[in-house]
């Protein structure tokens, strides 16, 4: 059953939280822990990672997977022995965490046990964390004496002024911890990722079966990929801020030149575009009109974007001239799309003919979907509000006998 978020969707445009988090970023910046399945999690506040002071602009590295690994600067090894370079043939994980980073803390134990795993077959898996506002060599020497070999059972070093992440993270462009480089037995990178996904990777690398040049391959796709969201969320971000400021009409301006300039995010702008005509600038005219040109040109075949759009004529806050019409017609394509078995869609459409002055109609509709919603188990509150709309419905109907 495709649902429709009542609460945000009745909400202006300045409290549609819903779309802030369909914008925002599903990683953090670069010292910011990703959970051990980010897709799973929301996303963390972005902010910007602390950077290591420079007295002169360098040109920026570059690290990738099938590059030979930089060397590690290591201002103090607190637990293990020192490791002076890659030695060849052994394979070397290097994890970059900190002491506030919850992921990085919950998967110690997987680390320590990889450790073991591996120890025998020639790997070595260091725990790299550096200098920054909230982690410091002593909340790390008190962390690695806490946990003890059981819980943290691996090399770990406190980094050189930020010199190893600077030459792994920031050139990898690696935004998140924890983070863990795979270094094989020829020195090179052959993996980077969350160290919670590296189990099946390290166990072909260590046994001389790893494809380094599919992985590097891949590596670039992921990466191109990323860059691409983030330059999408510095657009968006834009619209996002002046529609925060209450600048509609800025707002409006800007998501047109994003469409412009960003094809591929037009569906998605589209409907902040729609928004910020009905509840922001309240320009009727506009908003319905381009009601209907984006439901041709975006969502002709995206029964939930048609859905959100009609219900947000019909139920939106803020909204004086309601054209019942084009939600009617947003509405019962949407129901066309799902072969009138989404008992959400339903509901938008009885509530259009509801509107339109069509009662015993919408009376008929809404008891559909509310048998819909009803069997497809959906919440006890969902399915109480369409309750009172058939009530309401029905009684009208009678009120018309």
């Amino acid at each position: 059953m495709t649902r429709r978020n009542h609460g945000d969707e009745r909400m202006t445009f300045m409290k549609m939280r819903s779309i802030a988090a369909m914008l925002a970023l599903s990683c953090s910046a670069a010292l910011f822990a990703q959970e051990s399945k980010p897709e799973t999690v929301k996303p963390a506040e972005i902010k910007p990672a602390p950077q290591a002071e420079t007295k002169e602009t360098k040109p920026e590295t570059t690290l990738t997977i099938g590059d030979k690994a930089p060397p590690l600067a290591i201002e103090k090894w607190v637990k293990g022995s020192p490791v002076s370079s890659f030695e060849k043939g052994k394979v070397y994980v290097v994890e970059f965490w900190a002491t506030w980073c919850g992921p990085c803390v919950a998967g110690m134990p997987h680390l320590t046990e990889v450790q073991g795993k591996f120890k025998s077959k020639g790997v070595t898996v260091i725990g790299v964390t550096s200098t920054d506002p909230r982690n410091t060599l002593e909340a790390v020497e008190k962390m690695v004496k806490d946990k003890g070999d059981e819980k943290m059972g691996y090399t770990v070093a406190w980094d050189k002024e930020r010199t190893t992440n600077e030459a792994y993270m920031r050139a990898a462009k690696q935004r998140g911890i924890p983070c863990a480089f795979v270094v094989n037995q020829d020195g090179v990178v052959a993996w980077i990722g969350h160290p919670m996904e590296m189990d099946e990777p390290l166990d072909q690398i260590v046994a001389g079966k790893f494809d380094v040049k599919a992985a590097g391959e891949e590596f670039k796709k992921r990466q191109a990929a990323e860059a691409a969201e983030m330059a999408a969320q510095e657009e968006l971000s834009k619209v996002m801020q002046l529609a925060r400021k209450q600048d509609f009409a800025g707002a409006v301006k800007a998501a047109d030149e994003v469409m412009a300039k960003r094809p591929e995010l037009a569906a998605n702008v589209a409907t902040i575009k729609f928004r910020l005509l009905l509840t922001g600038t309240k320009e009727y005219e506009k908003a319905y009109a381009f009601a209907r040109e984006a439901a041709e040109k975006y969502y002709s075949k995206n029964a939930q974007a048609l859905n959100d759009m009609a219900w947000t004529i019909l139920d939106a806050e803020g909204v004086d001239r309601r054209d019942a019409d084009v939600a009617m017609t947003l509405a019962k394509k949407a129901v066309e799309l799902t072969k009138e078995a989404d008992g959400m869609i339903l509901d938008t459409l009885a509530l259009a003919h509801f509107q339109k002055g069509d009662v015993q109609k919408a009376a008929e509709i809404q008891k559909k979907a509310l048998e819909l919603v009803t069997k497809d188990g959906a919440p006890e509150d969902m399915v109480s509000e369409m309750k009172g709309r058939l009530e309401q419905f029905e009684q009208a109907a009678k009120k018309k006998e």
